[in-house]
């Protein structure tokens, strides 16, 4: 009888109510600036101009044309084709891939990746599209998560089954019924969730690199369960939209990526639960130093070759750290050398999970991901895997590294256009494609796209790229980023300064003169002019130094004037010229 009674009720459901999407208990947003607006074009709607320093300028029809099979794409910085642009992205290769596979439809892609966008952006975002009949979205998300802070009440944090409701009990409209009628009682009104700003707030802007990230496992874990909702409510976006739902299972460079910021765990080993006496804080600061002291001496012995002095180095840090991510990666690197790859892969992502400053998408976040897209009516992309079993046919490991990524986590050109092809083979899987693309079709597609790339639009995204490794003190990596961009667009000033001071940061002083020679005698760089001067008089070249310091002094303002001229000055002193060093020194002293 109760059987009966409830597959009554909801055959009744099913006829006379459309479940909404549930909003999302965590965050709100202190403005709604909406992301598609209607264009000149009468039929016709775009994004919003407002939103392009986070969107590529997408137009489409207002109402679908019947033979059009309407695909949108969301995601993070990825999704948008970053550090290039739509055209370069998966959802630019899907543009021209799919017409080439079947003709016979009329395709339609849509880039809706924004830049830095985490899945509680992606699926406000994806919300936007209900009304414009869509047939599939397609979502690269995870690797964002962790990029602008927001809180989690300590109810939130001890009750993880309120996130995750929606997944257990949307099965059935009467369970989706269930989870609306709870959330209104359980979750608190939406004034009292975090507000973010209308746009992209990321904690690395109010910080000098990835300083104000600290340890924090429960905020993770918070994270973590807010991941894992809004996957769930981009599932009820899709149904409501009558559109099928794609989830790429994300991938991040592990070899050539450093950790952006490491910690030891010294202070808990030490004073647990308590304030640390002065000997306590003695003790701590002298273990960091020695830490640092060993990381760098093995990151040394690893760039001579002495491999096995290094892996012993970094096996006894790491067996009293585990949790440093700097000394994982470093292992990593050392294995990898000896070719043991297995045991460099568990470094690695180790590096990645231990990461405070994780803007690489850690196992737990990949996990989550893998659980939610293997569900029944989701298409699964698996990227991950993708890569792994191509490395292991081409490479012969499993370490991704420069060969398929940019930095980070952008993948290179063609990298995106194996994500693409995966996607059209899947589809294929589905149903929604007949065929799957042969090698020659790819290769047509991919000559197309290269033809179309823009070599300064090129150069000037690896220098944007050089710029933010550099930032974040990746100098290895910002060197390569500069190399690339002055490849592209020789005689680049910026490119030419952050390769001469990428090199000084390395130790590599020789180099880092001749990199700045180059650069002034190409005309310069204003900003290179004082760490210019400040080196060449470190090398003792004192009269060469004067003619930079003082160039220094007069394109400066404020504090970094006031350096110039206390450099300049001290090159005075050491010269003798004691007047006017005082003068100098005078200078500075009014500068505040």
């Amino acid at each position: 009888m109760l059987i009966f009674a409830f597959a009554s009720f909801e055959a009744c459901l099913r006829l006379v109510w459309s479940p909404p999407p549930p909003t999302d208990p965590y965050v709100g947003f202190s403005e709604s600036v909406p992301l598609i607006v209607p264009s000149s074009i009468p039929s016709e709607v775009e994004f919003n101009s407002a939103k392009l320093v986070w969107f590529n300028q997408q137009r489409f029809s207002r109402d679908k044309p019947a033979d059009v099979f309407r695909i949108v794409c969301l995601g993070g910085s990825t999704t948008y084709g970053r550090p290039f642009d739509d055209g370069t992205s998966f959802c630019g290769w899907l543009r021209k891939l799919l017409p080439a596979v079947e003709p016979k439809t009329k395709w339609e892609v849509i880039n809706a990746g924004a830049i830095s966008y985490a899945s509680y952006r992606v699926a406000a975002v994806m919300e936007q599209f209900v009304p414009y009949d869509i047939d599939l979205f397609i979502v690269y998300t995870g690797q964002n998560e962790f990029l602008e802070w927001r809180t989690y009440d300590e109810q939130r944090q001890q009750s993880p089954w309120i996130p995750r409701l929606s997944s257990a009990v949307d099965k059935t409209y009467v369970g989706k019924l269930t989870r609306q009628l709870v959330t209104q009682i359980v979750e608190p009104p939406a004034s009292d969730s975090a507000q973010l700003s209308g746009d992209v707030d990321e904690m690395l802007n109010h910080s000098v690199g990835p300083s104000s990230y600290v340890r924090d496992d429960l905020w993770h874990e918070g994270v973590l369960a807010h991941l894992e909702f809004n996957l769930g409510r981009m599932k009820l976006i899709a149904e409501q939209a009558g559109a099928r739902l794609a989830i790429i299972n994300p991938a991040s460079n592990l070899r050539d990526c450093e950790p952006f910021k490491s910690l030891g765990t010294f202070a808990e080993q030490i004073a647990p639960q308590q304030s640390p006496t002065a000997e306590a804080a003695s003790q701590v600061s002298n273990r960091k130093q020695d830490l640092n002291n060993a990381i760098e001496t093995a990151r040394d012995l690893i760039s001579i070759g002495a491999i096995e002095d290094a892996t012993a180095m970094l096996q006894s840090v790491v067996g009293d750290q585990p949790r440093h991510a700097g000394a994982n990666y470093l292992l990593g690197k050392a294995m990898f050398d000896k070719k043991q790859f297995s045991t460099a892969e568990l470094s690695f992502q180790t590096a990645v999970d231990e990461d405070v400053c994780p803007l690489r998408a850690p196992t737990k976040v990949r996990e989550a991901i893998r659980r939610f897209s293997s569900q029944p009516g989701i298409i699964q992309v698996d990227f991950e895997s993708l890569l792994a079993r191509q490395s292991m046919s081409e490479l012969g490991h499993q370490c991704f590294g420069a060969e398929y990524f940019l930095d980070h986590v952008h993948p290179t050109i063609d990298c995106h256009g194996e994500l693409a092809r995966m996607i059209v083979n899947e589809l294929a899987t589905e149903g929604i494609v007949t065929n799957q693309p042969t090698d020659g079709v790819f290769q047509e597609v991919s000559d197309v796209i290269h033809g179309s790339i823009d070599r300064v639009r090129q150069g000037v995204a690896f220098r944007n790229l050089a710029k933010v490794t550099h930032w974040a003190g990746k100098f290895s990596e910002a060197k390569r980023h500069a190399t690339d961009a002055l490849r592209l667009i020789p005689g680049d000033g910026e490119s030419q300064y952050l390769m001469a001071d990428c090199c000084v940061k390395l130790g590599q002083l020789t180099e880092g003169l001749q990199q700045y020679e180059v650069l002034f005698q190409s005309g310069g760089f204003d900003r290179a002019a004082l760490p210019y001067g400040e080196l060449l008089a470190r090398e003792g070249q004192l009269q060469a130094a004067k003619t930079y310091l003082l160039q220094a002094v007069f394109v400066s303002q404020g504090p970094r004037q006031r350096t110039a001229l206390m450099s300049l000055g001290q090159v005075h002193s050491q010269l003798g010229e004691d007047e006017l060093a005082a003068e100098c020194f005078a200078e500075a002293a009014k500068i505040r």
